[in-house]
């Protein structure tokens, strides 16, 4: 049964101008699309960005393969899209009379883009004064490096999170997902959200500069502070905990089955023991304090491995849990869509999209006791909104619609660059 509040969405009286693309900016509106902004994509004229790296992935047949990138769909959904050659002068003009109709703008071009099309934060402050603008920047300036580009994996080697995540012994790695993206993503909408309470009170908006080598940083300062208390670099430790132990993923019954556990304490250690019957090893001296366990942990994890291996990985996790231990079951893409804790916690967003597909997607991972949140909006076609920016929005009359549509200056479909 779904829990769905009604009522007005909490950010329903506000418009997003978005130009970003990829994974962090997207991501962002998308959140605040979800929270019922209206999200208003500008995109380019010939093409989608993440669409265009994908085309040569897709199948050939597909008529639209542009509208089926199973990535844009993921992080855009919730929004409104619109074509506009921003290099045009009647682009340019179309995309300051949405910017005077907006409250929020936000890009994540390489530096100098904006100032050289002339849609600085200096000029779009001419045509809306209290114009909150977001400019993301994968290192930020001032400083040496201003003007590099990069993605997410390059942000997070620079940021320090690759040379800590790895095994002993062996290379860095990046996380498993566009981690800097989407953790810079979140920091992004709440720093749009306090800008638009901060102007609500005193009637004036901002510049907000967001670094997504500097917000992946920022959520890994213990390794920086531990650095500069004992002199001493942190180190690659795979699974495994500083003090913890047994602290790792082990291996389960069945193919490429797995289950994560922690013991925290010597109070956890006892409950484990009684979880898993108490064998003999368990009562080996040297596994009887934290310290032990630590200074042993490579004859404890193979020791709890062998319990493990007998066990699917939930069955693991039930008899731990059903003792205060924290483990969890390593869930696969299958399992987590048909999880039924996700099912009864209404998580799961569907939607279903006219080129792409039936699809599901994480929901938002917070809930309002007493306000709604968006779900099941897809992601727009290409250019889908056109006609309702131009002709509702911007009150342009039919002929010059043509006109625009003429020169490719806001094309219905993706145009030769």
């Amino acid at each position: 049964m779904s829990n769905r509040k009604t009522g007005p969405l909490p950010l329903h009286h506000v418009r997003v101008v978005d130009l970003t693309n990829v994974i962090a900016g997207p991501v962002a509106t998308r959140v605040l699309g979800q929270l019922g902004a209206q999200v208003i994509k500008v995109e380019l004229p010939w093409g989608r960005a993440i669409g265009n790296i994908a085309l040569h992935t897709q199948e050939s047949n597909h008529p639209r393969p542009y509208n089926a990138v199973a990535t844009f769909n993921e992080v855009n959904r919730a929004k409104l899209s619109i074509a506009i050659d921003l290099g045009h002068k009647n682009g340019k003009r179309l995309f300051l009379e949405l910017v005077g109709l907006s409250d929020v703008v936000i890009e994540n071009y390489s530096p100098r883009v904006m100032g050289n099309l002339g849609l600085s934060y200096q000029e779009l402050v001419k045509v809306r004064p209290d114009l909150i603008m977001v400019s993301m920047r994968a290192l930020g300036d001032p400083g040496p490096w201003s003007n590099y580009i990069s993605f997410g994996p390059g942000t997070e080697a620079l940021s320090g999170l690759c040379d800590i995540t790895g095994y002993q012994g062996g290379p860095p790695l990046k996380p498993g997902n566009f981690y800097a993206d989407q953790n810079a993503a979140f920091h992004v909408a709440t720093a749009i959200m306090a800008a638009i309470w901060k102007r609500r009170r005193s009637g004036r908006g901002q510049h907000i500069k967001i670094v997504l080598r500097d917000t992946t940083m920022a959520v890994m300062g213990e390794y920086f502070l531990g650095y500069q208390l004992t002199g001493r670099p942190p180190q690659r430790i795979g699974n495994r905990h500083p003090n913890m132990a047994p602290h790792n993923v082990y291996r389960c019954k069945g193919e490429d089955a797995w289950v994560a556990i922690a013991v925290a304490s010597d109070d956890d250690w006892k409950r484990f023991r009684i979880a898993i019957g108490d064998p003999q090893w368990c009562r080996d001296s040297r596994f009887a304090s934290a310290g032990g366990r630590k200074d042993h942990q490579e004859e404890l994890d193979s020791l709890v491995q062998s319990w493990t291996k007998g066990r699917t990985p939930y069955e693991v996790m039930h008899a731990l849990q059903a003792r205060g231990i924290k483990a969890g079951a390593v869930m696969k893409a299958p399992d987590i869509l048909a999880d039924p804790h996700y099912a009864a916690r209404d998580f799961i967003d569907r939607t279903n999209h006219p080129d792409g597909g039936r699809y599901k997607h994480p929901g938002l991972p917070w809930k309002y006791s007493s306000a709604p949140t968006s779900m099941g909006l897809r992601a727009p076609l290409f250019a889908e909104h056109s006609n309702w920016v131009l002709q509702d929005l911007l009150d342009l009359g039919e002929e010059e619609i043509a006109a625009l549509r003429r020169e490719g200056t806001a094309p219905l479909e993706p145009v030769p660059r």
